[in-house]
């Protein structure tokens, strides 16, 4: 055996060796594959069985095939792989929705410092108003109750006046009562006098028959007292 022949014998013992203890680490020390599928509830990991198994990985939403691979450790990176870039993907559209957003900020800043400053102002001139309106109805409500006070005695001097055309209505329909009873009794006095005058007509008539009657009387005794003679 020749001096290369050694060198090389002990580098592939050395080689065995450390690959022997890699192995032992892994399977110790490494990664748990199982558990670290489990954990990528976004993908969906399946094992094909027969002569020669094979691991396969495809997204849960869609069933995009990404990797498949008789280790499993190499479909779980594949799938690694597939979520890093897909987040990444994500990160780049972020990042360039960033710059128009910020620009939309800012012209709204700007927008709202300008309708705030407005609206300030305009806080501002509603204040002043609300200010003459409080004047304003403070007057009105001391000329109402002014008012009211008047209403109050209007409504009372009313209320008096209507007592009193009540009380003139009842002397008017008194007058009036007197006024039918004594039409009635001037009526009743002058059929009373249109009697007596009858009367009185008749009694003169009756005086002037008896004047008559006496005068007659008397010129047939002057008539006789003349024949006697």
């Amino acid at each position: 055996m020749t001096r290369f022949s050694k060198i090389l014998l002990v580098l592939v013992l050395f080689t065995s060796i450390a690959f022997m203890g890699f192995a032992a680490v892994s399977s110790v020390g490494g990664p748990n594959w199982p558990k670290e599928a489990d954990s990528m509830t976004d993908y969906l990991f399946e094992l094909q069985p027969g002569e020669n198994p094979t691991w396969s990985v495809k997204t849960r939403r869609g069933g995009e095939q990404i990797s498949s691979s008789p280790v499993l450790a190499k479909v779980i990176v594949a799938a690694q792989k597939d979520q890093i870039q897909k987040q990444n993907e994500k990160i780049d559209q972020l990042t360039k929705s960033i710059s128009p957003l910020q620009k939309a900020i800012t012209n709204w800043t700007r927008i709202n410092q300008v309708d705030h400053e407005a609206m300030d102002l305009k806080a501002t001139g509603l204040r002043g108003k609300i200010t003459a309106l409080d004047t304003e109805i403070a007057q009105l409500a001391n000329e109402g109750i002014k008012i009211s006070q008047q209403t109050l005695e209007v409504n009372q001097d009313a209320s008096e006046r209507r007592a009193d055309v009540f009380r003139l209505q009842d002397q008017i329909e008194e007058i009036r009562n007197e006024k039918y009873l004594t039409q009635e009794q001037q009526k009743t006095l002058r059929d009373y006098i249109a009697r007596i005058e009858g009367k009185v007509q008749r009694l003169q008539r009756q005086k002037e028959s008896l004047e008559k009657a006496v005068q007659g009387a008397g010129n047939s005794s002057q008539e006789k007292v003349v024949t006697q003679k």
